[in-house]
């Protein structure tokens, strides 16, 4: 089970305090959402803030959740930023894009994935099972930190389960707290994004350690 603090919602001028606090409460995955204006409603990070955080804490992942339909542009430059998962999204690129970028990821050393919305049928994901090393559940529409968790979730994560196997990892991100980080487990989940529920009380490795204690129960 992996913990994967989002960014998105952390304090951008303590940014590396609460990143070193969540690496010394035993993080080593951190998940950041990279948001183009276009293909969701906002916009966050770019190439330069992985480049750094690399940098900084190189023996941590920095998992990129690539929310744009310009991967011409995008994968590319957050490959040489030392990205060691992209996370894809179905619905912003045709199939034949996706397989082309998830041939080039494979060929430049990073781990692919694929992520899906939550009104995307999740048969989707059987054409690229051979070509992933994770599949993104998203329980929440993508683009603004702090929503909740949408209900029917778990059922499409228990499909998810059962159509990948056992093996492949399956990602959450959404609405994730000390409450729906159970209920996501229940149903087959094996890597937690959580976001606004480290940061809401100040002390992330706090919360951290709350939340592995719902996991272990």
């Amino acid at each position: 089970m992996i913990i994967a603090p989002s960014i998105l919602n952390a304090d951008n001028l303590n940014l590396k305090n609460e990143i070193d606090e969540a690496v010394a409460a035993g993080v080593d995955r951190f998940h950041i959402d990279i948001m183009d204006g276009h293909f969701v409603p906002n916009l966050s990070f770019g190439p330069q803030l992985v480049s750094d955080f690399k940098r900084e804490f190189p023996m941590t992942n920095a998992e990129i959740h690539l929310m744009s339909d310009n991967p011409d542009d995008l994968v590319p430059a957050f490959v040489d930023a030392g990205a060691d998962i992209i996370e894809l999204h179905y619905e912003a690129m045709s199939e034949s894009k996706i397989n082309y970028w998830f041939d080039y990821l494979a060929s430049n050393g990073v781990h692919a994935a694929l992520a899906i919305n939550p009104d995307t049928s999740v048969e989707v994901i059987e054409k690229f099972l051979p070509k992933i090393s994770q599949i993104l559940v998203m329980t929440v529409h993508p683009g603004f930190g702090g929503q909740g968790f949408i209900a029917n979730s778990t059922s499409r994560i228990k499909e998810v389960r059962k159509l990948a196997g056992p093996n492949v990892p399956i990602e959450v991100d959404g609405g994730i707290n000390d409450e729906t980080i159970k209920l996501a487990k229940q149903a087959g989940a094996d890597v937690f994004v959580v976001g606004s529920y480290l940061y809401e009380d100040g002390d992330v490795a706090h919360q951290i350690h709350l939340l592995k204690e719902k996991l272990t129960k």
